[in-house]
């Protein structure tokens, strides 16, 4: 009986471990359609993609997205834009990595245009690291 408590009491014990890690686990994105939409490398150490709007401007499509970041800590992230065609393959020579520091809890927009008309979709790649 007493090992049956004890093997409990282990159990409920790592089951609170796991709901914890759960928890400070920020997904990338905040919904599947922008995840859907990202290339993400390593952690992201909190940054979460909160919103990503895209429209064609003058023929050339236009990305603007909303990065937060939830935790307290201050991140540095970089990003870049994979601009692709209708068959999917990459157009252009592929972006620079662009660095921008996040203070704890704060929200800034990274904005991306295209090479020209040719391009009709889009990947974003993320990486982070502390600050």
């Amino acid at each position: 009986m007493a090992s049956l408590k004890h093997l409990f009491i282990v159990c409920s014990f790592s089951a609170a471990c796991a709901a914890v890690q759960a928890q400070d686990s920020v997904p990338p994105a905040i919904s599947p359609g922008i995840a859907a939409k990202l290339m993400v490398r390593g952690e992201l150490r909190g940054l979460q993609m909160v919103d990503l709007r895209s429209q064609r401007r003058n023929d050339v499509l236009v990305v603007q997205a909303e990065v937060l970041n939830t935790d307290t800590a201050d991140t540095r992230l970089y990003y870049r834009f994979r601009w692709l065609d209708a068959g999917g393959m990459q157009v252009g020579d592929g972006e620079t990595w662009k660095p921008l520091v996040f203070l704890g809890k704060q929200s800034q927009f990274i904005k991306g245009t295209a090479y020209g008309p040719q391009a009709t979709d889009f990947k974003i790649e993320m990486s982070a690291e502390p600050r």
